[in-house]
């Protein structure tokens, strides 16, 4: 992967700090994105434990804009695998929340993929897990 770790990690911290909880499926998660991606995991979980730290006390819009930041600097030919895994990320504990949906479109944005295209590429993943719960609701900042 072409895209440094660190500007992976930060766009996956984005989305785990937006449910407010980095839980034990998150941590799976991340080393199953780890080793799709070909990135040594140590380095990986390393790397978004330092964001999750850069991005504790962010509001919603600052952490927002953390993400984006970070998301420009993906490898324009790898944009495709890192939406993918930041929609693995957001889907892995089985609540899709408002803030991990704002963050997901705002990256999709970032990394110049079409929001219709990443609405539906969200919408594939969301048919394939039955269990899901949708919030529709704001999280109180």
């Amino acid at each position: 992967m072409q895209t440094p770790t660190i500007t992976l990690a930060s766009i996956l911290a984005a989305i785990i700090w937006a449910d407010g909880d980095y839980s034990d499926v998150e941590r799976t998660t991340l080393s199953e994105i780890a080793e799709a991606l070909g990135i040594p995991e140590k380095e990986l979980t390393m790397n978004v434990t330092a964001a999750l730290v850069e991005l504790k006390n962010l509001d919603e819009q600052k952490a927002t804009d953390y993400a984006v930041k970070h998301a420009a600097k993906v490898n324009d030919e790898e944009t495709g695998e890192v939406f993918q895994a930041l929609l693995q990320m957001a889907l892995c504990d089985n609540v899709l929340t408002y803030n991990e949906v704002h963050n997901l479109l705002a990256l999709a944005e970032a990394l110049d993929i079409d929001q219709d295209a990443a609405v539906l590429m969200l919408c594939d993943l969301v048919k394939s897990e039955p269990e899901l719960e949708v919030s529709f609701e704001p999280e109180d900042e």
